[in-house]
């Protein structure tokens, strides 16, 4: 994750697989997961949302708490797919 030290990836790693180790892929890991997202970047930041929710994506599937993850598009690409 390109957006602090090193140490804050492998913080919000160790926490997304607690919270899978504890609560499986239930509701309980989503929510966590939407709690690191919202402390990493807060909703109204745009292009630096989707860049850090694609990067949460691919750390679930490197996790292999999903087969694949779905990445959003960036703005630009959404814009020219309509």
């Amino acid at each position: 994750m390109e957006y602090g030290e090193h140490d804050l990836a492998d913080g919000v790693r160790t926490e997304l697989e607690a919270s899978y180790v504890k609560h499986g892929c239930g509701p309980e890991f989503w929510s966590t997961y939407q709690r690191v997202l919202e402390r990493l970047v807060p909703p109204a930041q745009g292009t630096a949302r989707t860049r850090v929710t694609n990067e949460l994506a691919l750390v679930i599937e490197q996790l292999g708490i999903v087969r694949r993850a779905q990445l959003v598009p960036p703005r630009s690409a959404r814009t020219r797919m309509r």
